[in-house]
């Protein structure tokens, strides 16, 4: 049972995740291939607070979070008004940074010897494991609900005409590039906020946990969902982590020579689906039709939308 409720936390996680990676990308354009860098930095530095300085775990996901935000803002200073291709360069540059500093600083972070243990909150309570995951998914639930109203407001609208055409936003007397800074810099420490949350669940930190699959996967589920619907995370999550890593590794009774096979056979499953959807449902499982099809009005919508 305690493992099943790891599974699902670690599950609804990944949603957070992709569900941040649909407000980057889906309402703004911002290609983030540092997922699991933001997620990293902030599961690592609250280990370090949590461990070695000995702060409560909720305080330590907090000043992890803020740490992280600030980063992100700095990091977008640098990046966000140049090309696509070179934010998607930096941010995997920055993920592959926080890993080799976890290795690196062994002063710190205890290098490949890993850091722990973590515990949860309360963790002398029967229910600890049931309780955090509760929170997990209320963390997530409130992830959904900003994401879906944020949509529809007037700011939404905003970054909407950036993803579109930012030059136009401009002229319009937007703030694009502070627009994309603020945005930015909130859903890289809310990936940081899910990456304490990940602390606890993990209990005992090692630098694989930093692989780079965990932006890829968040990547895979947003682009199956659909990037430009809201409950596309929840689709891609559940046919990429939850039908391998939870249902598929976890429960389903096979012989563990098979354990390699189903390795190699997850990431053929992945590059299919990935390449069907594609090729005939580019706008994913939860989009208009296809991406290619633009309406007539497209342009006229867009300056309505910089406009208001």
């Amino acid at each position: 049972m305690e493992y099943f409720i790891y599974s699902l936390s670690l599950l609804v996680i990944y949603v957070g995740l992709a569900q941040l990676m649909h407000v980057q990308f889906g309402l703004l354009g911002i290609p983030n291939f540092g997922v699991v860098g933001f997620w990293g930095a902030g599961m690592y530095l609250t280990g370090v607070f949590n461990v070695s300085l000995n702060m409560p775990i909720l305080l330590s996901i907090l000043a992890a979070t803020a740490i992280v935000s600030l980063v992100a803002w700095a990091l977008g200073r640098m990046i966000l008004d140049r090309s696509g291709q070179a934010i998607l360069c930096a941010t995997l540059a920055f993920s592959s940074i926080i890993g080799v500093l976890v290795i690196s600083e062994k002063w710190l972070t205890n290098g490949v010897r890993g850091l722990g243990t973590i515990r949860y909150p309360f963790a002398s309570s029967d229910f600890a494991e049931l309780g955090f995951a509760i929170f997990i998914l209320s963390v997530v639930i409130a992830i959904f609900y900003v994401s879906i109203r944020l949509r529809d407001s007037r700011l939404g609208r905003v970054l909407l005409s950036i993803r579109d055409n930012e030059e136009l936003a401009a002229s319009l007397g937007k703030d694009t590039s502070g627009t994309k800074r603020l945005i930015f810099a909130l859903t890289c420490g809310v990936m940081a906020f899910l990456g304490g949350l990940s602390a606890p669940l993990k209990q005992f930190l090692v630098p694989y946990l930093l692989s780079p699959t965990v932006t890829f996967t968040v990547w895979i589920a947003l682009v199956l969902g659909g990037k430009g619907h809201s409950f596309g995370s929840i689709v891609g999550v559940v046919l990429t982590v939850g039908m391998f890593d939870i249902l598929i590794e976890t429960y389903l009774p096979l012989p563990p020579e098979y354990a390699a096979t189903i390795q190699n056979l997850k990431l053929f499953f992945y590059g299919f689906l990935l390449v069907a959807v594609i090729m005939f449902r580019p706008a994913g499982f939860l989009g208009a039709g296809r991406m290619g099809a633009k309406p007539k009005h497209a342009t006229s919508t867009t300056k309505q939308e910089a406009a208001s």
